[in-house]
C-alpha cells in the first residue's frame, strides 16, 4: 500500500512524504470553509471555489511528484512552489472566513515552516517576506474594505503577531539552513577522508600499486566474469633479477628506488582495465583481462626493453632493473590461486634457466 502511495524509491519516498505533507495543510483549509459553511460564516460560492482550488493543487502537485514528472527539476518536491500556493490559498481564507482569521494567521506561519528542512537561508526568507506581503496586503485592504468584519486595530495586531512569528520562523530556518549546509560539508568532508582511507588500504605505501590483498579481489572478481563471459585472462608474475645484491651493494634507499621505477614504468605500459600489484618484496604481479598468454607476454618483453633504458638512480647511473616473469592464461573451471600458481612455477622456470627472461606456463618455448 506505502509503495503504491509513496513509489518504492527510497530518495522518491522522501520528495512524495513531503508533497502530502504540504496536501495535508491544503485539506485543512478545506476543512476550515466546511465549517465556516455550516455555521453560516461564508458563502456557498466562493467557498465551493475555495475548495476546488485546494483540491485541485494538492492533487496536480501529488501527482507530478509520485509520477516522477519533476526528477529532474531543481526542487523535487516542489517546496517553494507549493509554499507560495499555500500563503496564496491562506490569504484568500483570510479574506472570505473571516471567524477564522487567527487560525489562518497561524495556517500561514505553518506554510512557511514547510520549507524549514529544505530551502536555503535565502529562499526561506523569500518565501516569509511573500507571505508578509500577500497576507498583510490582505489585512489592510479588508480592514479598508470591510471595517465592520475587519476592524483596522485588530488588523493591526494581527499583523503585529504574522510578522512576529514569521520573523521568528526564518530565523529558525535560517539557522537549519546552515546546520544543513555544514553537515553537507561534513558529509562530503567525511567521503572524501573515507575514500582516501580505502585507497591508502588498497595501496602499497611505497610505489603506489594495488597491494596483495586488494589486487586479489579484483582478480577473483575478473575470474568470476570469465566464468561468465568465457574471455580471457592472463596473470604475469614478476620477480626482480638480484634485489638483495642491490641493497646490499648500494643500499635501501637505491633498492626502493628500483620498485618505485618498475612501478611507474609498469603503469605506464599497461592499460587502466588491467591491475597492477606489489605482490611482495620484490615480487609483483600484472593481471590482464582481455589479454591471451601471448599478449601478455609481448607486453612483458616491452616492459623489459624500457627498464633496460631507463635509468633509475642519479648515484648509480649504470644500474637498470632487470626481471625474470612466469606468465599464465586463466582456465577455465581453475581458482585464482591455481593460475597464480601456475604463473609462479613459470617464474621459478625462468629463473632456474639464467634470470632476464619470461616463461609461459603450459608453452613449450620461452617467451
Amino acid at each position: 500500500m506505502l509503495d503504491l502511495l509513496l513509489g518504492r524509491e527510497a530518495r522518491q519516498r522522501g520528495y512524495v512524504l513531503r508533497t502530502l505533507l504540504a496536501a495535508f495543510s491544503y485539506l485543512l483549509g478545506v476543512l476550515i470553509a466546511e465549517v465556516a459553511l455550516s455555521i453560516g460564516l461564508a458563502e456557498v460560492g466562493p467557498a465551493r471555489v475555495f475548495e476546488a482550488a485546494s483540491l485541485l493543487a494538492a492533487s496536480i502537485s501529488y501527482g507530478m511528484v509520485r509520477w516522477g514528472w519533476t526528477r529532474n527539476f531543481r526542487d523535487p518536491a516542489l517546496t517553494m512552489t507549493q509554499m507560495l500556493i499555500g500563503e496564496t490559498m491562506a490569504v484568500v481564507a483570510y479574506v472570505n472566513f473571516y471567524e477564522f482569521r487567527g487560525a489562518l494567521i497561524g495556517l500561514s506561519v505553518a506554510v512557511t515552516s514547510f520549507g524549514t528542512f529544505n530551502l536555503s537561508r535565502n529562499r526561506q526568507w523569500a518565501a516569509s517576506l511573500y507571505a508578509l506581503l500577500t497576507m498583510g496586503s490582505a489585512m489592510l485592504w479588508m480592514s479598508v474594505y470591510d471595517p465592520m468584519r475587519y476592524p483596522p486595530e485588530v488588523e493591526a495586531v494581527n499583523f503585529l503577531i504574522l510578522l512576529i512569528l514569521q520573523l521568528v520562523g526564518a530565523l529558525l530556518g535560517a539557522q537549519f539552513g546552515e546546520m544543513r549546509r555544514r553537515l553537507r560539508t561534513r558529509k562530503r568532508e567525511l567521503e572524501i577522508a573515507v575514500d582516501k582511507i580505502q585507497e591508502l588500504a588498497n595501496r602499497d605505501s611505497l610505489t603506489g600499486l594495488y597491494n596483495r590483498r586488494y589486487a586479489q579481489e579484483m582478480i577473483d572478481h575478473h575470474v568470476h566474469l570469465k566464468v561468465r563471459n568465457g574471455r580471457p585472462l592472463t596473470l604475469a608474475l614478476i620477480d626482480l633479477d638480484h634485489f638483495k645484491q642491490v641493497n646490499d651493494q648500494y643500499g635501501h634507499a637505491v633498492g626502493d628506488q628500483v620498485l618505485q621505477t618498475f612501478a611507474q614504468q609498469a603503469r605506464q605500459l599497461t592499460r587502466d582495465a588491467d591491475i597492477v600489484a606489489r605482490w611482495g618484496g620484490e615480487e609483483f604481479l600484472i593481471a590482464m583481462p582481455e589479454t591471451s598468454a601471448e599478449g601478455a607476454a609481448l607486453l612483458v618483453e616491452r616492459l623489459r626493453e624500457v627498464l633496460d633504458a631507463v635509468r633509475i638512480s642519479d648515484e648509480v647511473p649504470s644500474l637498470r632493473a632487470a626481471f625474470s616473469a612466469g606468465i599464465a592464461a586463466h582456465r577455465q573451471g581453475e581458482s585464482s590461486d591455481q593460475t597464480v600458481i601456475r604463473a609462479d612455477q613459470a617464474l621459478y622456470q625462468a629463473k632456474e634457466t639464467g634470470r632476464h627472461r619470461s616463461v609461459v606456463a603450459d608453452a613449450h618455448s620461452d617467451a
